[in-house]
């Protein structure tokens, strides 16, 4: 039980983290490009973590096998991340922030057909957070190209969630992990420095990306690894769903973006959905150490 609930309440902090980040996306992808924003996000992240790591090659405690991991997951985090900034440029923070939500949806269904471990809980909770998320965002249009970027970038978040929670089970390190994690964004490179030619970044813009790299990307990530080391996917991926939530008051902050009342309802109905989530979460728990003190 207490592990489900340190677990949830370390997601949520992540969900804090990333729900801000909505709002300086927009600001740096209406400098550069997707391509340009993605890259230099990572190769900040990158170059905040090359100490550590240089540290480990010279102590010879450096875990490949962490690294390996995290380059697979790596190529579903560059996809999401490079389709939600080119997306995002084309629509608002909001309707960027509601199809990135659809993630839960594309996790829960792998949960009930690969992993088949859904129950009627979760789910209630995920009719509730799509239900509020709509509240919430209110979205509104046809499927553009920003929607239909955005919404592949979910499928690849998707991907990220499941992975991360396979590999967290593992006992990986954290730096490791994160290394490799960046990587397959390197890939990049030439696009962005001998196509685009994006060598010459505004103050304002460096400031947006360093944000983004150190708080949204390296913080926020090595708590998602933390937090769904004791939370399944499907919970966590419920929990990811008050994304929009913390997006929208970041926006009402910075972005002038305005909100009503059903934003708010929107939002307490998305809060009960992560509890029923969380709920659920405790009672596999609590069944797994019933289970495991009777078979002793």
């Amino acid at each position: 039980m207490l592990k489900a609930l340190y677990g949830s309440a370390i997601l949520i902090l992540v969900t804090i983290l990333w729900g801000s980040s909505f709002v300086f996306i927009k600001f740096s992808v209406e400098n550069i490009s997707g391509f340009s924003y993605t890259f230099y996000r990572s190769l900040i992240s990158i170059a905040s973590l090359t100490p550590p790591i240089v540290v480990k090659i010279f102590r010879k405690k450096i875990d490949l096998k962490s690294i390996r991991y995290g380059f697979i997951t790596g190529v579903s985090y560059m996809l999401g991340l490079l389709l939600q900034g080119i997306g995002t440029a084309y629509t608002t923070p909001s309707i960027s922030a509601f199809i990135t939500g659809l993630n839960t949806v594309h996790v829960h269904i792998y949960t009930a057909l690969i992993e088949k471990t859904y129950s009627s809980l979760l789910f209630l909770s995920l009719v509730l957070a799509i239900t509020g998320l709509y509240m919430v965002t209110k979205p509104s249009g046809g499927l553009g190209f920003g929607e239909l970027m955005v919404f592949l970038g979910s499928i690849a978040w998707a991907a990220e969630i499941v992975l991360i929670s396979r590999y967290a089970r593992r006992g990986i390190k954290r730096i490791e992990f994160l290394y490799g994690l960046l990587l397959p964004s390197l890939s990049l490179i030439p696009y962005v420095l001998f196509i685009e030619k994006t060598l010459n970044l505004s103050y304002t813009t460096w400031l947006y990306l360093s944000y983004l790299a150190i708080a949204c990307t390296l913080a926020a990530t090595a708590l998602q690894v933390i937090g769904q080391r004791y939370v399944g996917e499907a919970t966590a991926a419920i929990i990811y769903i008050l994304e929009p939530i913390f997006a929208l008051i970041f926006s009402v902050i910075i972005y002038g973006e305005k909100t009503e009342l059903l934003a708010v309802l929107g939002g307490i109905t998305m809060v009960i959905a992560s509890a029923i989530a969380i709920l659920d979460e405790i009672l596999k728990q609590k069944n797994l150490d019933k289970s495991l003190s009777v078979s002793k």
